[in-house]
């Protein structure tokens, strides 16, 4: 069995073909044979390759052929020799042709004499698909540099098309353009009002908080430091949590850190959120300093003691039955979790309340 894929260009409004329709692929199987059941991930990455390189080419021959004349007075502008324009996307390095051009004569004065005009330079600034820097970004998030690119490598056609060093580079510019835009929100936080009543937050149940020491691998020659990062988790009434974390001694302000994160998520100047996290130091000044988490700071090492008290003293009761004493165990564990993940998350795993998380992280 042999199967055919072929690429055919049509026009907006008609059903027929051009004559450049080229074949992407021939796919062969054994008559018969389940051996090779559907594409392989080889032959899958090679046809989206092939795939894209057609489509990209067609898209920019069709996009060039409209960009050959004056924008002023429609004159045809004069052919001065072509260039490559690599671009890489999520299936592979596409290489286009890119004409330059003479400028048009009516652009042309005294102090700017002939010029050069290259169309596709200036309308692909940026040599990368947003898809593929999405990617890049969502998987080195999640993984090492390294790991997220041979990942990617594996699944996508991008041989040579990306770096750990190109994953690496594109988070930490992704890094600085969050801390820019939450240090703008900062700047335009309201001021609190003085003398008002404060009342809880409907919005926001509890503000869950841990740090956690990222040791270095070259740190024992000096070569490194360990970072501290603290993470934290709000847990809303009416909607899933959310995450913020930031490097403890790496932003100017902690508390005003906290502020915007419960100001971006509805919280008002005239409400506070109670937080739960042990009684770190670095934490705690925080919240002191915070104008918007002003509840109870909770330890939640304790507030899970209390939990493992009562299961035990049911679980030593002589006078509850077995039914009864199974019963109460699911209620006290799910009650555990409800404490720490949340009404949304608890709800989400019905009679399965437990976290899989440290008692004491985040």
């Amino acid at each position: 069995m042999r199967l055919i894929i072929e690429a055919r260009l049509v026009d907006e409004g008609s059903d027929t073909g051009h004559d450049d329709d080229a074949a992407l692929a021939v796919i062969e199987r054994p008559d018969g044979s389940l051996a090779d059941l559907g594409l392989t991930l080889a032959e899958g990455r090679s046809l989206l390759a092939k795939v894209q390189a057609e489509l990209v080419s067609k898209q920019v021959k069709r996009w060039f052929s409209g960009q050959t004349h004056c924008q002023c007075c429609g004159a045809t502008l004069r052919h001065k020799d072509s260039r490559s324009t690599v671009m890489r996307t999520v299936y592979g390095k596409v290489t286009v042709h890119s004409p330059r051009l003479w400028s048009c004569a009516c652009q042309r004065t005294a102090r700017t004499p002939r010029c050069v005009v290259h169309p596709l330079s200036k309308a692909l600034t940026n040599r990368a698909t947003p898809e593929l820097e999405y990617l890049q970004a969502k998987w080195a998030s999640h993984l090492p540099c390294r790991q997220a690119t041979a990942l990617l490598k594996e699944v996508l056609p991008l041989d040579k098309g990306i770096s750990f060093s190109g994953a690496r580079d594109r988070i930490r510019a992704i890094g600085k353009q969050l801390d820019a835009d939450i240090e703008d929100d900062i700047a335009k936080l309201p001021q609190p009002v003085a003398d008002v009543q404060i009342r809880e937050s409907s919005h926001v149940a509890t503000v869950s908080v841990d740090s956690a020491w990222l040791r270095h691998c070259d740190s024992v020659r000096g070569l490194g430091r360990h970072v501290n990062l603290v993470a934290g988790r709000a847990t809303f009434t009416d909607s899933p949590p959310k995450f913020y974390a930031y490097v403890h001694r790496e932003v100017p302000s902690a508390a005003a850190r906290l502020d915007q994160f419960l100001h971006r998520n509805d919280v008002a100047t005239d409400e506070r959120v109670t937080v739960i996290s042990d009684d770190a130091g670095e934490f705690a000044k925080t919240v002191q300093g915070s104008q918007l988490a002003r509840g109870r700071l909770l330890d939640w090492f304790h507030i899970a003691m209390k939990f493992n008290a009562a299961q035990r003293s049911v679980f030593g009761s002589k006078v509850i039955d077995s039914l009864e004493r199974e019963s109460i165990e699911t209620e006290i564990t799910h009650a555990k979790g409800l404490a720490w993940q949340g009404p949304q998350s608890v709800g989400a795993h019905q009679g399965i309340g437990h976290s899989t998380a440290d008692e004491d992280g985040v």
